[in-house]
Order: C-alpha cells, then sequence, then structure tokens
C-alpha cells in the first residue's frame, strides 16, 4: 500500500463491504430486540444512522476509484439485496435507506490511468479516521451486549454465539481500519481461517432459523457447517491446511446456497424466522470471502 492510489483503492474497497455488514448488524441487534432492551435497541438505530452517513460519504468518494471487476463481485450488494431491504422495512418497522444501495449501483468504475490527488487522499484519511472512531466505540457496545446476554442481564432473541460473531466481524473491520491508517501491506495474512470460520458460523445460524419443516435446508446448512468446522480445523495445521482450490470450491458452494435461500424468503417459498436480508448480508460476506480467494491467488 505504498501509493495513494493504492491506499485509496484499499479503503475504499473494504469499506463498501464492510460499512453496509457493521449497519447491518445494527439493524438485527434492533430486530431482535424485545421491549425491556428498548435502550439497546435505539443505541443499535444511532449506530445504523451513522453508519449510513459515512457509508454515503463512502460511495460517493469510490466513483471513478474503484475497478469494474470489483464493483460486479457481489460483495457490496447483490440481486436481492434492495428487494431484502424493502421487506425487512416493512416486516420490523426498521427505517432502511434503500437509496444507498442505488447509489451503489451507480458507481463510476476507474479507468486504467487512475491517478489520485492529495486531496482524495485526505478526504480517504478522514473517512477512515471516523470509521474508525465510530467502530471502536460499536465494538464496545457490542461487548456490553454480550456481556449482558451471557450473564442473563438482558435476553434479546439474537443467539449469544451470532452476537459474538458479529463482535468479531466488527473487531476485524477495526483491526483492517487500524492498518489501513498505518499503511500496514499485511491486510490479508489470516484472511481464509478467517472467513472459513464465519461460514461455519453461518451455516449453524441459518440452520437454527429454518423451520423445522424444512428438512432439506436444514440438512444442507448442517452439512455445511460441518464442512466449513472440518476446514478450520484442517487450517490450524500446516501439514494439513486445504488447497486454495478446495477452500474455493467450498466458498462458491455455500454462496449458492446463499443465494437460493434468500431468493427462497423473497418469495416466501422458504419459512424461516430469518430476514432475507440476513441471508442476503450472509451472501455477500461469502462473495467478499471469494473475492478475496481471487485477489490473493
Amino acid at each position: 500500500m505504498t501509493s495513494k492510489e493504492s491506499y485509496i483503492q484499499c479503503s475504499l474497497q473494504y469499506h463498501l463491504f464492510w460499512i453496509r455488514i457493521l449497519k447491518e448488524h445494527a439493524i438485527f441487534i434492533e430486530a431482535t430486540m424485545p421491549p425491556p432492551g428498548k435502550e439497546y435497541a435505539d443505541q443499535a438505530d444511532t449506530y445504523k444512522q451513522q453508519y449510513d452517513q459515512l457509508l454515503e460519504v463512502a460511495i460517493k468518494l469510490s466513483n471513478g476509484v474503484i475497478p469494474l471487476s470489483v464493483l460486479e463481485s457481489g460483495q457490496f450488494y447483490t440481486q436481492y439485496t434492495e428487494e431484502a431491504e424493502r421487506l425487512a422495512q416493512l416486516n420490523t418497522g426498521i427505517t432502511i435507506n434503500s437509496q444507498l444501495t442505488r447509489m451503489a449501483y451507480d458507481i463510476v468504475p476507474c479507468t486504467t490511468d487512475y491517478t489520485a490527488t492529495n486531496k482524495n487522499e485526505q478526504d480517504v484519511f478522514m473517512l477512515n479516521q471516523n470509521l474508525l472512531n465510530l467502530t471502536t466505540s460499536f465494538v464496545q457496545f457490542q461487548a456490553d451486549l454480550l456481556n449482558k446476554r451471557v450473564s442473563c442481564g438482558l435476553f434479546t432473541m439474537m443467539y449469544t454465539a451470532d452476537i459474538l460473531h458479529i463482535l468479531m466481524e466488527a473487531k476485524r473491520y477495526l483491526e483492517i481500519l487500524k492498518r489501513l491508517q498505518s499503511r500496514d501491506d499485511s491486510l490479508l495474512s489470516d484472511y481464509k481461517s478467517f472467513w472459513s470460520h464465519n461460514m461455519a458460523d453461518h451455516a449453524k445460524v441459518m440452520r437454527g432459523q429454518l423451520d423445522p419443516t424444512e428438512t432439506t435446508y436444514f440438512n444442507a446448512a448442517n452439512q455445511f457447517a460441518n464442512t466449513f468446522d472440518q476446514l478450520s480445523t484442517a487450517e490450524m495445521n500446516p501439514d494439513t491446511f486445504p488447497s486454495d482450490r478446495e477452500i474455493l470450491s467450498d466458498a462458491i458452494a455455500i454462496s449458492d446456497f446463499k443465494s437460493d435461500t434468500t431468493n427462497g424468503l423473497i418469495t416466501c417459498k422458504i419459512q424461516a424466522i430469518m430476514l432475507a436480508l440476513y441471508t442476503d448480508h450472509l451472501l455477500r460476506e461469502a462473495n467478499h470471502f471469494i473475492y478475496l480467494m481471487y485477489a490473493g491467488s
């Protein structure tokens, strides 16, 4: 990340993915919080609004900066995202700014001769710093929520394991932000292990939120949970570390499963207690993993 161009492109690519992920974490916290947890629900909504503001900045700064192949990678939005947002707002009453999704569709890709100015660099540096401050606060909020949940001081419809999962993702983004600001080139060093473990977590939560009658999807989610658990275990030992081809193949397979599930939830062909926005969220994370696999190869 030695050049201004690399710093700006890398920062904005991560932001277009991660800001949306974290603001949706705030939505899911709010959506699963019973009335006694209203204070936490209100705080989550405030974080959602703050991330929305910074996502708009990131989208505007991305015009003419991001390659077309990255924009079309399915990690920033999918063919389901806008409709999933509409249904989530309808079903939860939580306001969701789909205008940001439509703005993302229209990001102008960069040309091969992209050159950054000092002002471009300064704007991205300030965005990074604002995101660093906000995410530091959001991590603390989620840690507090997790502590209250595990000590039975607060009840929520979100699994304890899922609260831990989103906390670990927020910490991951926080680490990326710190490395971006220090111009550290080692951003991707352990992404395979991190995302393989996450894919297992995703499958387990999907398995637990499918209606008991959805045997086919339950069994598929269970198989993916086992597959990625096995990959995560193998990745702990250099002697058993799976090949990139194997990891990529499984990542593509779970992406297809999440896409099918999201479509099924949107069309009401699958019964579950999870939002289509939730599975679309997981789909974008799988697509991000696939993108990193290709980019790192």
